[in-house]
């Protein structure tokens, strides 16, 4: 009980503000796994879309699944069906210490350090640079793709500008959900957490206590979900829980800032009116928000976009408006892909 508390205590203390002390730099190498779903369309796509691919990042406590909705809904949940049906490729990734993905040192191994250059060579690959290891590009069937979206959740969304801003010229544009530069960790100051594999002994035996996870289904329906959805989402989403680690709480910092703030491509960014995490009620002010985010995180960008999923909160491809939200992202990424 003592690891699990004192786990739960750093990552109190983080999302209350008090962060670690950078202490120095130290070179991380090795060979790992990363595990992914990659999608094509069945029909011939249209113009533009027919060479973008569009890559996937899940939040902390996620995998790959989430953006398959969990195969519950009847594919109202599933990006990977919204994408297809309008042309687009897509591939979701288990990022490095997630879901099937290699478990490396959760301080050292899985932090925002790794997970950028780890999705860097994965885009790479896609590109068909010819620098990339050949069984990454097989992993694409021998595509080549001319344009690469990333679109993240959550975390994921703080991921994938890093990515962007740190290597100029991979990512063409960027989609971002549950993002801002605004930020409240109320909700999950209130939710406990602990080692995984002390939360859940059958799923995560043998990880070291480095390795967290949430310890209630309450806590986390009450965190990630509000107005309309199916509490049996919520149900599945939590027997599905993933990890995060304690690396990628402690240098959460490097994902924001100046730092990160390079990115000139067109940027949307889609947070839902109930997501306490990243916006606020009324609706005028998460929208207020979301524009102040385009002046904090996104100087140089021109084309900056955003808009508002109601009745929704922070797992907005969790929810009944998760359809129109699919359909409103890809009607952007037609008018620049």
């Amino acid at each position: 009980m003592q690891a699990r508390d004192e786990v739960d205590a750093f990552i109190k203390s983080v999302w209350n503000g008090t962060l670690p002390a950078t202490l120095g730099t130290a070179a991380v190498t090795g060979t790992f796994s990363i595990r992914g779903t990659y999608c094509t369309p069945s029909n011939p796509s249209p113009p533009g879309a027919a060479d973008t691919l569009e890559i996937l990042l899940h939040g902390i406590t996620y995998d790959k699944a989430m953006w398959a909705g969990y195969g519950l809904g009847g594919g109202a949940y599933n990006w990977h069906a919204h994408a297809g049906a309008r042309g687009y490729a897509t591939l979701a990734l288990d990022r490095l210490g997630h879901g099937a993905s290699s478990k490396p040192d959760p301080l050292a191994g899985v932090q925002p350090a790794m997970h950028i250059e780890t999705i860097r060579q994965i885009i790479a690959a896609a590109r068909g640079d010819g620098s990339s290891p050949p069984a990454l590009r097989a992993a694409f069937g021998g595509r080549r793709f001319a344009r690469v979206v990333l679109v993240g959740h959550s975390y994921g969304s703080y991921l994938a500008p890093a990515v962007a801003s740190l290597h100029p010229g991979v990512v063409d544009a960027l989609v971002l959900t549950a993002y801002s530069t605004t930020f409240s960790f109320a909700s999950l100051l209130a939710a406990q957490f602990g080692g995984a594999a002390v939360v859940d002994p059958t799923r995560f035996a043998g990880l070291p206590a480095g390795y967290v996870a949430q310890a209630s289904a309450a806590e986390r329906q009450a965190a990630f979900y509000a107005g309309g959805y199916d509490p049996a989402v919520a149900a599945a989403d939590f027997a599905r829980d993933d990890t995060l680690t304690t690396g990628e709480f402690g240098g959460f910092t490097a994902l924001v800032g100046p730092a990160v703030a390079a990115f000139a491509g067109p940027v949307l960014v889609v947070s839902a009116d109930r997501d306490g995490l990243t916006c606020q009620q009324p609706l005028a002010a998460c929208e207020a928000i979301l524009a102040k985010s385009h002046a904090d995180a996104f100087p140089y960008v021109t084309d900056y976009t955003f808009f508002v999923p109601r009745n929704t909160g922070h797992d907005l491809t969790l929810h009944f408006s998760a359809p129109s939200t699919f359909a409103r992202v890809h009607d952007w990424l037609d008018q620049r892909v």
